[in-house]
This record gives C-alpha cells, structure tokens and sequence, in this order.
C-alpha cells in the first residue's frame, strides 16, 4: 500500500524505523487507504441516492451539487487522516483521544519502548531513538513531518474513491444518469 502515498515515503522526513513501523507495519498506509474508500464510497451514495433518486429532490442533482459533494469528501478525507490515523494536534491532545490507541503518536512511544527494553542496547542508541522520537513528536505537533503529505494523499485518494464509485452507481439512479457526464 505504500506505493500509493509516494509523497509521504519520499518525503525528507521520512526515517525507516519510527515511520516504517506505523505506516507499514502498523497499517498505517492501509487504515488510510481503506479510510478513503469508506468515506468516498458513502459520501457517493449519499448523493445519488439521496439528490438524484427522487423526484423530490431532483433539483438538486447538478454537476455543481455533485462537485460540492466531491470537496466535502475530500475535505472528510484529509480531517480522517489528519486526525484519527496521524493523531490530534499535539501529543497532550492526543493523549485524551478517542482514536489515541492506534494514532502515529502512540505508536511511536509503542516502538521507542520495545527497542529500548531490549537487551544490550547502548546508551547511544537510546539517545538516538529518543532524539528521533521528540524530534518527530515536535515536527507533527507543529503540523510538520509527513503530516500534511499523508492528509492530502488520502483526500486525494477519497476524491478518486468518490469519483469510480460515481462512474458505478449513477446507472442505478433516476435522474443523476447524466452526473458528472452522460457516459459510461
């Protein structure tokens, strides 16, 4: 699933063993992924069948009511991203979370703990890891790291997800056949 976030793994924040063990080992790539897909599929159905199934609400069953949906979408994506699968805004906020269990913030205090429990690890690579580990706790409380990269990929992804399944239900609805073009 990597290779769908690009941007986020080539990154120059990127650093093989903090951000590995979230966003790969983890699923950290996945929970976004299949974030997007959830959201993007559901915010298509709301709209065709809710504006375009009837005739009561055929009015609204626009291209431009259709592209407002598709922002909306987006928008729902990169918030998810930004704030259940990254975590809150800043480690003392994300403490109190709802979602802290499987947020960025507590997986890296997860990983620094069981590498440094581990039998003869040297002082130095402690100091390292905990370096590493504030340095990335700052960067994301700041809104930096690979934060903002891993938000917009999985808008962008949720966009992509609301426009197949567009392509895919319109068919089945009675006046948004021709939303966001006549074919397929």
């Amino acid at each position: 699933m990597d290779f769908f976030y690009f941007l986020v793994t080539g990154s120059n924040s990127w650093e093989p063993h903090y951000h590995e063990n979230f966003f790969i080992t983890q699923g950290g790539f996945i929970w976004g992924i299949v974030g997007a897909l959830v959201i993007g599929l559901l915010c298509a159905v709301a709209f065709y069948f809710g504006c375009c199934n009837s005739t009561r609400s055929s009015k609204y069953a626009t291209v431009g009511m259709w592209s407002v949906v598709l922002l909306i979408s987006g928008l729902i994506g990169y918030f998810y991203a930004d704030f259940v699968v990254i975590g809150d805004s800043s480690a003392s906020a994300d403490n109190s979370s709802i979602f802290y269990q499987h947020s960025f913030y507590k997986a890296n205090d997860d990983y620094f703990i069981s590498e440094t429990s581990k039998a003869g690890v040297s002082d130095t690579e402690i100091s390292d890891l905990t370096d590493k580990k504030n340095e990335i706790k700052d960067n994301l409380d700041k809104g930096g790291d690979v934060r903002f990269d891993f938000d917009i990929t999985t808008a962008l992804l949720t966009v992509l997800f609301y426009f197949l399944t567009s392509i895919i239900i319109k068919r089945f609805t009675y006046t948004g056949k021709s939303i966001p073009f006549m074919k397929p």
